[in-house]
């Protein structure tokens, strides 16, 4: 495992009278650190850059901390590199004799001078209780030194050395080197002989046989090759944006896929949005103006049932001038709304009444050959000033039988609130008629058996005999409540000296009829909804 050093420091300690002096003594003890006690008399250095690792191997840390007595091992007198490190290493640098004689660790310091000496003092070191070993060329000044896979650090060996070597090795610059040399020699004696020691002696009263070393701490650290918080809380927060971004746009293909599925079903004449209570629409004043006008025409027969107004009516042409059409028996337009769309134009209407005498809108009647009317395509009769104020700006649906009055192949924009309120509405309407099923079986264990049989034959359960929807739209539904309207003409200002409104602009109470005849507003947005249930809904429509 790769190591880097983030710092080499030296400091002075003080140790007790050492026992190398042939006189039995109890081992040497470390007193104080001077350099703690004072900075200014005595040494303190601390390398901070330019350090190369070369080789990391058996490193003995304690809390990333490799520490000892700095030295510089003996070499055999008889060795060509003591002669030739003469000039580079001070003949009073410590060596092991001047250490004491107990078990503490070393770090040695030697500069590298040639390869055989630099093998001669790694030689020397293996036969030495240390933690750690450092060159520093003597050619290099406060430059980095070279790499670790340079060849200027080839012994020859093919880096067989390395692995030999039982300590780790670093290298430092060559200025670092020749400082921490120099000290090493000054601290090699007792308080009498290293720097400011009568000072330090008359400060702290020492005993001057009481010898100082160089103490050395390589402070390191494993870089590790997993990514750090910050990289894993990156990496999370971009996983879960990529998922919610596929999330998000798989669920808007989805909705515009439902959107363009409901959209085609509206323009086929299969829903119909208001009247499934979805979106309030209006119809097109162009389109309105395409409905018929007639002027009213009704003569019933003498014992006979009143009959519908389209029997015999006058109908006004382009130009003004009216054509009487003659009196014939009507076809009857009585029929059920699809069930897809129970109010679709192109499907068949409910029959309208037989007899309309007046405008369910205003509640005013008509006169016979006078009042001009306009028939819708399910048949129902309205003053045209009614009934187109009505279409286009209350509602698209007849006031009466709810059939719907936009052109065929209208659709107006579809929205995910249609499409999730329409896809609710289906939902509701399969559950309830599968829930009719189901309380028509058998109870227990024969009534699951049985559905579980009927089912994969035919696909469907038992179904007890209940009107259809379409028998159901195709019932009666019950007129809408009129409001009261005073007889009065002098309560009505629309009312003429003969009793009769003129038409014009609706009144205040067909206005009122008109909301009232269209019935609830459907909520076409979601304002009950806060602004962060509106930002989901627009990340993750299908919510």
């Amino acid at each position: 495992m790769s190591m880097i050093v983030d710092e080499i420091r030296n400091v002075i300690l003080l140790f007790s009278n050492p026992a190398w002096q042939n006189v039995e003594s109890i081992p040497s003890t470390i007193i104080k650190n001077l350099t703690a006690l004072s900075t200014s008399l005595s040494y303190s250095s601390r390398v901070l850059e330019n350090i190369t690792v070369l080789t990391s191997r058996y490193a003995k840390t304690t809390n990333g901390v490799i520490n000892g007595f700095l030295y510089v091992p003996t070499l055999r007198p008889d060795d060509p590199c003591v002669k030739d490190s003469a000039g580079h290493v001070p003949k009073r640098a410590v060596r092991r004799p001047d250490l004491p004689p107990t078990n503490y660790f070393l770090i040695a310091l030697t500069p590298w001078i040639s390869r055989e000496c630099s093998r001669s003092y790694l030689d020397a070191a293996r036969r030495d209780p240390i933690n750690a070993f450092i060159f520093y060329k003597t050619d290099n000044p406060k430059d980095a030194p070279p790499p670790p896979d340079s060849s200027e650090w080839d012994l020859e060996e093919g880096g067989k050395w390395k692995e030999q070597s039982r300590f780790p090795i670093y290298a430092i610059s060559g200025q670092s080197g020749r400082d921490m040399m120099h000290n090493l020699s000054l601290y090699s004696g007792n308080m009498t002989t290293i720097p400011y020691g009568p000072h330090i002696l008359d400060m702290y009263a020492m005993d001057p046989h009481d010898y100082v070393r160089v103490w050395t701490e390589l402070r390191v650290s494993t870089p590790s090759n997993l990514p750090g918080l910050w990289v894993y809380f990156l990496i999370v927060v971009g996983v879960l944006l990529v998922v919610i971004t596929l999330i998000s746009s798989l669920m808007h293909l989805v909705q515009s896929r439902r959107r363009a599925s409901l959209a085609r079903r509206v323009r086929a004449g299969e829903v119909n949005l208001e009247g499934m209570g979805i979106k309030r629409l209006t119809v097109p004043m162009d389109h309105i103006k395409t409905f018929p006008l007639f002027t009213y025409h009704y003569e019933p027969s003498v014992g006979s049932p009143p009959t519908s107004p389209r029997h015999g009516r006058t109908r006004r042409g382009s130009r003004g001038t009216g054509a009487i059409v003659p009196t014939s028996p009507t076809s009857n337009r009585a029929s059920t709304f699809s069930e897809k769309s129970p109010s679709s134009p192109t499907g068949a209407f409910q029959a309208a009444t037989d007899y309309q005498p007046a405008c369910e809108i205003c509640l005013r009647k008509y006169q016979n050959r006078v009042t001009v009317i306009r028939e819708l395509p399910c048949g129902h009769i309205f003053h045209p000033e009614c009934i187109d104020e009505f279409l286009n700006e209350v509602s698209s649906l007849c006031p009466l039988c709810k059939a719907c009055m936009l052109p065929k192949g209208y659709c107006p924009k579809i929205t995910n609130v249609m499409v999730r309120r329409e896809r609710a509405i289906r939902r509701l309407r399969d559950r309830v008629e599968v829930e009719d099923e189901d309380d028509t079986s058998p109870p227990g264990l024969f009534r699951r058996m049985m559905n579980a049989i009927k089912k994969t034959i035919t696909g469907r359960g038992d179904s007890k005999s209940t009107p259809t929807l379409t028998e159901l739209r195709a019932r009666p539904r019950p007129r809408p409540r009129s409001i009261a309207v005073e007889k009065d003409a002098t309560t009505n200002p629309d009312r003429n000296n003969s009793g009769e409104e003129d038409p014009g602009s609706p009144t205040d109470l067909a206005r009122r009829r008109m909301l009232e005849l269209a019935g609830t507003q459907p909520d076409d947005g979601e304002p009950h909804f806060t602004r962060w249930q509106r930002m989901r809904t627009r990340v993750f429509p299908g919510f």
